[in-house]
């Protein structure tokens, strides 16, 4: 007889009907494909942690959560709203869970609220491009995600931060629609013009008559399969990127990842891509701050700010300006963090379509991103911030900034080498420029792999870039020292 639960994973994974699976036990064993916990706020700011199971088939029964301590009682769960049965044939059941969880029916925990933070462990920018990485082998060096996340769950952290785009496989830069081929909108960043503007109607991966809707089978391959051992290790705080825009894997990430939810405790209504037709197909998601013991991060909805132009700009002016009061308001104590996808002070060579003026003296790298530059600098924010984590760039990059005034610049990290093919288009060696208006001075690399961050008292975050393996690549540290390497150092 054959194993039924691989012929409805398979069945999950290519959309097809379900019938040769109806016989199959209602247990979540047979039809639980993913188990992970998101960090989340509610409607009052308060931080909990929801608890997630994705079962196959859109009309599956949600199971209960039970507790993993020997006492009696179950958590009841509560489905999420699918955006698209057809091309998601899952359904993703979630509580929130004040533990860790037993999903009823399997032997997959849920990882519970962190307790004090001791290692964060951050990895963006994971998914894979098929025709540039031999195929997206898993284990494969060309992508080493699975590696990365096996490496990481090692270190048993606290909690992972992920930097964004989690989908690349799905998420193709154009799309066939009417048998006439249709870019796709980016925010810009499928356009050579430095004012972010695509020309003609507005088109999407999911408009109506698309050959590539987004879908879950690639959400499966590119990130829940592969990265499981890193959601089974710790709660995750998930920052949208440009491949999650609702002209691309939109409808996924507010279905799996979103931290919005329709649970009475978190009062925060689930939010879904509105049609591609509509005459506002965008959504921009509003930032929050996760408190936990000795960490503070602020995460930003940077999916829709252009690298180079002004493209929303109104719509981030009013982010930063939420911002400012998520920052005023945050604990005093312990490493405070804004975790955005797009980095706001980073570094890549110019060409056709950097503006003018956004340049170093050289006029050979440009300076990114102006969007969120401008923003931060019409609401600054009231007290300093340590650190920015960011993706985007597929590669690491650390930039600091001498200290300038009574709420200097933070450090800026990129960590984009998290499985994507990776991008040259950097400086090969330490830089000094001018960075809006200030010295900024860095170092980066193209090299797969994570990073890990712990807070210090006396220099406020140390961190070290990790390969695949684990082995540390660079040590980094903020608040001293910014020499001709900025925060990072390459190992010798």
């Amino acid at each position: 007889m054959p194993d039924l639960r691989h012929c409805c994973l398979a069945i999950a994974l290519t959309s097809l009907p379900a019938l040769p699976c109806a016989v199959v036990a209602e247990t979540a064993d047979d039809k639980l494909l993913s188990g992970y916990s998101l960090l989340a706020t509610t409607e009052d700011g308060a931080t909990v942690t929801i608890g997630r199971a994705i079962l196959s088939g859109a009309d599956s029964d949600c199971p209960s959560f039970a507790n993993t301590d020997g006492s009696s009682g179950t958590l009841p769960t509560q489905a999420r709203k699918n955006p698209d049965p057809v091309h998601f044939p899952v359904t993703v059941c979630e509580a929130v869970i004040e533990q860790p969880m037993r999903i009823t029916g399997s032997h997959r925990v849920l990882p519970g609220p962190p307790g004090k933070i001791d290692e964060i462990v951050v990895v963006g920018d994971s998914g894979c491009k098929p025709k540039d990485q031999d195929g997206c082998k898993l284990g494969g060096k060309q992508w080493p995600l699975q590696q990365i996340s096996e490496s990481a769950a090692k270190r048993t952290p606290s909690v992972v931060l992920h930097m964004g785009d989690y989908n690349y496989r799905g998420t193709s830069g154009h799309v066939t629609i009417a048998g006439n081929k249709r870019q796709v909108y980016d925010a810009g960043d499928n356009t050579d013009s430095v004012s972010c503007q695509l020309s003609g109607p507005y088109y999407g991966q999911n408009s109506v008559g698309s050959d590539n809707p987004d879908q879950w089978q690639n959400w499966w391959l590119d990130l829940f399969q592969p990265a499981d051992a890193l959601l089974q290790a710790a709660p995750w705080i998930v920052a949208r990127g440009n491949h999650e825009l609702c002209s691309r894997a939109g409808p996924g990430w507010f279905y799996l990842l979103d931290t919005s939810s329709d649970l009475d405790v978190v009062g925060v209504p689930q939010r879904q891509c509105p049609p591609a037709e509509s005459e506002q197909p965008l959504l921009f998601a509003p930032p929050y701050r996760v408190d936990l013991r000795g960490l503070s991060v602020v995460v930003l909805d940077s999916a829709n700010a252009c690298d180079q132009g002004d493209l929303h700009q109104e719509r981030f002016d009013g982010q930063f300006k939420q911002i400012q009061q998520l920052v005023d308001q945050a604990p005093q104590r312990g490493l405070l963090m804004l975790q955005s996808h797009r980095p706001i002070w980073a570094v890549r060579q110019a060409d056709d379509s950097t503006a003018p003026g956004n340049t170093d003296p050289s006029g050979k790298y440009a300076i990114i991103d102006q969007t969120l530059q401008s923003a931060y600098r019409r609401y600054p924010v009231p007290r300093p911030v340590h650190l920015v984590v960011s993706g985007h760039m597929h590669r690491f990059q650390a930039t600091g900034f001498a200290a300038h005034s009574e709420t200097p610049y933070p450090d800026q990290l990129v960590v984009g080498n998290g499985g994507v093919d990776l991008a040259h288009n950097h400086p090969e060696n330490p830089y000094s420029f001018p960075i809006d208006g200030l010295t900024g001075t860095g170092w980066g690399t193209s090299e797969f792999g994570f990073m890990t961050l712990s807070a210090d008292d006396k220099t406020r975050w140390k961190g070290d870039l990790r390969d695949p393996d684990g082995n540390k690549i660079a040590s980094c540290e903020g608040g001293v020292g910014h020499d001709k390497h900025g925060p990072c150092k390459p190992e010798s």
